[in-house]
């Protein structure tokens, strides 16, 4: 565990509590306890059954979280409850100095973002929010090399989503209401990785559906996005159809879902195109022959492999010490947050909407 031993700088490791132990929050949890870089000091959860993962990890076990910071004066705490948590237990960690890391979405929606946001600045707090996808190293690749120009100018991407979610899944009433769905549960991951690879997303229009199994939330969407350097972009998210495309079954990055090494992301340039997470580049073989009737070669991008959750932890750490800047900051998720309920809006106006942040 990470009780003992000393980790960034010669400090020792920086005291962190979990708030919420659902199944993100246990894999918070569990790696808090494992880093040098943390030391774990309790976890707070409503289910007492928590308490067995509290004691398999050798901390206190709290149903109380004012009640847990008051006794253990983290340094930091990790907010893995449900959204609709996340603004009143920040808002009261940060009034006791404690600096957030938020779990995604930051928010239910923009006002309460904008209240965590808010208060964060106000008590001096440092806020990460929690879109690790941005600490997977193909995901930092593909930034890159967009970013650099490799495939020249961005002209559009397309980005698919589409799975099956087990029946068991809708047992949890709040999944089967709108807010619980594939758009602002699944999608704005896709979405914060457009803004981070991509850029600034301008203007969405969304049709939804929940056709197939007759919730209140949806089980299928199609949108258009116009990029503000101009690229445009295409997503389609669905949770009710077998499927081999998803960032999860495609990425390997979750053990937890079936592996089917396809892409889900394609990226297209003035130069070249670019597959994800295949990490292969499409361009003309010599430059100075291009069209059609030219023939095109396949370049790979090789990308080392490590557990985004993993660095996004040791990355709190150096934010908590103020070491370096959250990559995705309180904003910048709030941001993201902006675009799935911009989204959610257009699907049930049927109307454009443009961001404006």
């Amino acid at each position: 565990m990470g009780i003992s031993g000393k980790t960034i700088d010669g400090q020792h490791g920086v005291r962190l509590a979990v708030i919420g132990a659902g199944l993100i929050g246990k894999k918070h949890a569990a790696i808090a306890g494992d880093l040098p870089d943390c030391r774990l000091v309790g976890i707070c959860d409503a289910n007492p059954s928590a308490q067995t993962l509290a004691e398999k990890l050798g901390v206190s076990f709290y149903s109380n979280y004012e009640e847990m910071i008051k006794a253990e004066t983290p340094e930091g705490v990790i907010i893995a409850t449900p959204t609709e948590l996340h603004t009143p237990v920040g808002v009261t960690c940060a009034q006791h100095s404690m600096h957030l890391f938020v779990e995604k979405p930051i928010a239910p929606d923009v006002q309460n973002a904008q209240m965590l946001v808010d208060s964060a600045r106000q008590n001096g707090v440092r806020l990460l929010v929690g879109h690790h996808r941005r600490f997977n190293p193909m995901v930092e690749m593909a930034r890159r090399a967009i970013r650099q120009g490799r495939i020249g100018k961005l002209v559009a991407v397309s980005v698919l989503w589409v799975l099956l979610k087990p029946s068991d899944y809708f047992q949890i009433e709040w999944r089967k209401q709108l807010g619980g769905g594939p758009v602002l549960i699944n999608m704005i991951h896709d979405i914060d990785n457009m803004r981070y690879i991509c850029g600034e997303i301008e203007k969405v229009y969304a049709e939804t559906s929940s056709a197939v199994r007759g919730l209140e939330v949806e089980d299928t969407a199609s949108v258009s996005l116009r990029f503000s350097n101009g690229a445009l972009g295409s997503i389609v998210a669905s949770d009710c159809v077998p499927s081999s495309w998803s960032y999860e079954a495609t990425t390997g990055e979750n053990p937890y879902y079936f592996r089917t090494h396809e892409n889900c992301y394609l990226f297209f340039g003035t130069e070249g195109s670019l597959a994800f997470p295949d990490m292969s580049m499409v361009r003309y073989e010599n430059p100075q022959q291009t069209g059609w009737q030219f023939p095109l070669v396949t370049e790979h991008f090789h990308v080392e492999s490590h557990d985004p959750l993993v660095a996004q932890l040791k990355h709190f750490c150096k934010v908590v010490r103020g070491k370096e800047k959250p990559r995705t900051s309180g904003e910048d998720a709030l941001r993201s947050l902006a675009v799935a309920r911009a989204i959610l809006k257009s699907g049930g106006s049927g109307e454009p909407v443009e961001l404006s942040y």
